[in-house]
């Protein structure tokens, strides 16, 4: 599980005990959403020399957009592929049990206790500014936050551009529109494999997490797009200031996935799956 002080994990996003949850996302919009496709796999590195070679192209890349500012790497889709395919497999590989390799040149550091971090201030390529936008700015308390932002010197139009974007558009609804169509569809794939006798692969299950997973990634980097591009530049430079302060250390640590991939599972074959993924979607807060 991948954790940068409170935030929420991404690999684990959200936890596998919790994950029927995420299903039940409020959602809208869904009729032409993407599907579960039994043909993509989730990646994973064959080996740690593979892993670093991955991890320090990402490295790389981040580095060189972050040099352009946090609206740069939020306006980037392919760097933002890159990160969540990266950290995927770092995950994977701890999960495994499979070494990682020595990731120190990269900014990931062995703990000593089978985790890894990275110190974020330090290695910024590591960090996402989408995911906190959208992580943490829905759930802040909105006078504190607009009597921050105005301290830190935004203008009384941009704090009224957040305000309106904040009120417009729902990143729960964003990332459940994607989320809900993936986990019925799942679910079927589940009752499938359930009528013709058959277990259903461990690395069917990861394959649509993983589906899951980068697909709300990206509905949470194009809501924090739509929000820096209604802000402009200005009002943009003062949210990255408020969230430098913020640079903890990511961590990686090993995941429970066995008790993680029942619980799952046992929700996908409820017989009323379906229905009860419409009606709780609307109201069910993850």
């Amino acid at each position: 599980m991948h954790v940068q002080g409170n935030p929420v994990p991404r690999f684990a996003r959200p936890p596998f005990a919790a994950a029927v949850v995420a299903m039940f996302a409020s959602v809208v919009g869904i009729a032409n959403a993407m599907e579960f496709d039994e043909r993509v796999k989730a990646p994973q590195s064959k080996d740690a020399a593979e892993l670093r070679t991955r991890a320090q192209s990402f490295s790389e890349h981040a580095s060189q957009v972050r040099t352009a500012g946090a609206a740069a790497v939020i306006r980037d889709r392919t760097l933002s592929a890159a990160r969540f395919d990266v950290e995927w497999e770092l995950q994977r590989s701890i999960d495994l049990g499979k070494g990682i390799g020595d990731l120190s040149g990269q900014g990931i550091i062995d703990r000593g206790d089978g985790t890894y971090g990275v110190d974020l201030a330090a290695h910024p390529q590591w960090d996402d500014p989408a995911e906190q936008l959208a992580g943490l700015l829905p759930s802040l308390s909105q006078s504190g936050l607009a009597a921050e932002l105005s301290r830190r010197g935004m203008t009384a139009g941009d704090l009224t551009k957040l305000r309106e974007y904040l009120a417009a558009h729902d990143v729960k609804a964003a990332t459940g529109a994607v989320a809900l169509p993936i986990a019925v569809s799942f679910s079927r794939v589940v009752k499938k494999y359930d009528r013709l006798k058959r277990p259903v692969p461990d690395s069917l299950v990861f394959n649509y997490i993983y589906q899951r997973e980068r697909a709300t990634t990206e509905a949470r980097r194009a809501w924090a797009q739509g929000l820096v591009d209604s802000l402009g530049a200005g009002g943009v430079r003062v949210l990255e200031s408020y969230f430098d302060e913020m640079k903890s250390t990511a961590v990686w640590a090993p995941s429970d996935t066995r008790s993680g991939i029942a619980d799952l599972l046992a929700n996908l074959r409820l017989p009323d799956f379906e229905q009860k993924a419409a009606v709780e979607a609307k109201g069910v807060t993850p």
